[in-house]
């Protein structure tokens, strides 16, 4: 089935939207995204290396495109001291969340000038997010925003004129770019590629392949990780809007992921510097992910099939998965500080907010309090186990080493917050932690500020709380917000124990005005997480 051609545009980041339609209209904020992008043009001296000469023209196109590709510059890479810094930090901050390719062998390639142009820029384009901020600008960028844009632009002209035949390096170069989020909407968004890696996995009949086993060992193994790093887009495509139906639901089983399907470490290509051996947590994070991915697709099954079971048997599999995490994961005692175990945290936790809001809303319209009220202390149980993670990377100050997918786990956070702070349901207790929350929240994103999906998203979030009054201190002192308080902490977690409990230290100056009411009212009738995308995958959505 060809996937590619049902698809049809729908607006990316769909929450910048559902933000901006929580207040006045803006003139602005929701139409114009700026687009900034600073082609690398290097001197022939630092271009016409020995291995870049392989990469002066593709011998599958004609001369007039060949030409057309020469003035987009297409063939003008960075020097090949910042190339292969480019390359390393690809396989030390993206790779491991997404192993879908064959490292030797692109490795091998590259150093030979023979490796595929299209799956250089793709993985260039994921790489300029954690690159040095020293390297983007030697390369000539003066942002990130415009290093991500300019090798984005190249990978899809590659793209569009056909100039790779192998449907496999196109599957995993369409995979590696659903992690692309840009600081401006795109046609070419997560729905794009996200569809078109379906229409190339259908193609190689990649399915049926792992099932039945019948390739060479190492060809299996990967065939298997694409498989698996496909089939978790599918359940994240249908978690940031839970009435979308899955892809792959009712595929045949294929036996999860396992720490002997990773690619084993090769000595020649670690000697080339651009490979570092790989840690037990990286061999373990696709593996658990895999468990979460499916754990969530099951739970989402049962909510939506069988409402009327006992919510707690629902997410029982979830439970018993997080016990056993830190051990799975080989964490030692210092948990708070592992990037791979804080992500996948962050995204099971992630996961179980939007399945509480599902029960929640389920025993609402069913009249049964019991239950309701059970699965919102679950979900304000999981915020709070958000919150600490964001905490941890505030205090840390790493958000760039994390993954597209936890840096938008972190703005649904956000949502989430705003969603309780204007809440007339909740109690002022919990209204007015959330608006500490809010500033915290804020302040681990505006780490982030030059991540270009950050740089899109946080002048809107900015306006929408400075709308409804939500800031605790003016906006420019956030950075003196003190960090909040075991007492606090403490107080949070008693007030979303005590549901009915009330407080009175909402600040008067919060409080809705008569004329801003209807504001509120529309921003509640909106389902925040479940039309939240992350660029069109929501990734954020991805996280």
């Amino acid at each position: 089935m060809d996937c590619q051609g049902s698809h049809q545009t729908e607006p990316d980041l769909l929450y910048l939207n559902i933000l901006n339609d929580a207040g006045e209209k803006t003139t602005e904020s929701g139409r114009n995204y700026p687009t900034s992008s600073t082609p690398y043009r290097p001197s022939p001296e630092e271009s016409f290396t020995p291995r870049n000469c392989l990469w002066t023209k593709l011998p599958q196109l004609d001369d007039s495109d060949n030409e057309y590709l020469v003035k987009k510059g297409v063939f003008d890479l960075p020097p090949s001291r910042h190339l292969d810094v480019l390359i390393k930090t690809y396989f030390d901050h993206v790779y491991p969340f997404a192993p879908v390719i064959d490292r030797s062998a692109f490795v091998r390639g590259y150093q030979s000038g023979d490796c595929s142009l299209f799956l250089l820029y793709v993985i260039l384009t994921t790489a300029s997010v954690h690159a040095p901020a020293e390297i983007l600008s030697a390369c000539g960028f003066d942002s990130r925003s415009a290093a991500q844009e300019s090798f984005f632009s190249r990978a899809k002209l590659l793209h569009d004129f056909a100039t790779e035949d192998d449907p496999l390096l196109m599957l995993q170069g369409s995979i590696i770019l659903c992690m692309v989020i840009l600081d401006h909407p795109t046609d070419r968004d997560f729905g794009y590629w996200f569809h078109n890696a379906i229409r190339l996995a259908t193609k190689l009949d990649l399915r049926n392949s792992c099932i039945r086993e019948n390739k060479p060992p190492a060809l299996l193994k990967l065939y298997k990780r694409v498989w698996w790093g496909l089939y978790s887009l599918d359940i994240f495509h249908v978690s940031v809007n839970t009435r979308r139906s899955r892809l792959l639901e009712n595929t045949p089983t294929i036996n999860l992921w396992t720490e002997d399907d990773s690619e084993e470490d090769n000595i020649f290509e670690q000697s080339s510097g651009l490979l570092s051996p790989t840690t037990p947590q990286q061999r373990a994070l696709p593996v658990v992910h895999g468990e979460l991915s499916r754990i969530f697709g099951q739970c989402l099954t049962n909510i939506t099939s069988k409402p009327q079971q006992d919510p707690r048997q629902t997410l029982h599999p979830l439970d018993a998965w997080r016990k056993t995490l830190a051990a799975r994961m080989h964490v030692g005692g210092n948990i708070g500080a592992d990037v791979y175990y804080l992500t996948i945290q962050a995204i099971s936790y992630r996961f179980e907010c939007i399945l509480c809001r599902l029960i929640r809303r389920y025993w609402q319209q069913s009249h049964h309090t019991e239950w309701s009220e059970w699965a919102k202390h679950r979900l304000h149980s999981a915020i709070l186990e958000l919150d600490t993670i964001a905490r941890r990377v505030l205090a840390s100050g790493n958000l760039l080493d994390f993954p597209i997918s936890f840096v938008t786990t972190i703005i649904a956070l956000l949502a989430l917050h705003i969603e309780s702070a204007l809440d007339s349901a909740e109690t002022d207790l919990v209204r007015s932690m959330a608006r500490i929350s809010i500033s915290q929240t804020m302040l681990v994103l505006t780490q982030g500020q030059e991540i270009p999906a950050l740089k899109r998203a946080l002048p809107l979030f900015e306006e929408i709380v400075a709308k409804k009054n939500l800031y605790l201190v003016p906006p420019n002192s956030l950075g003196q917000i003190p960090m909040q308080s075991h007492s606090q902490e403490n107080n949070m977690a008693d007030a979303y124990a005590s549901p009915h409990t009330q407080v009175s230290v909402v600040p008067s100056q919060f409080e809705q005005s008569e004329n801003s009411a209807w504001l509120y009212e529309d921003f509640l009738g909106f389902d925040l997480l479940d039309e939240w995308q992350i660029g069109q995958l929501d990734f954020t959505g991805q996280s």
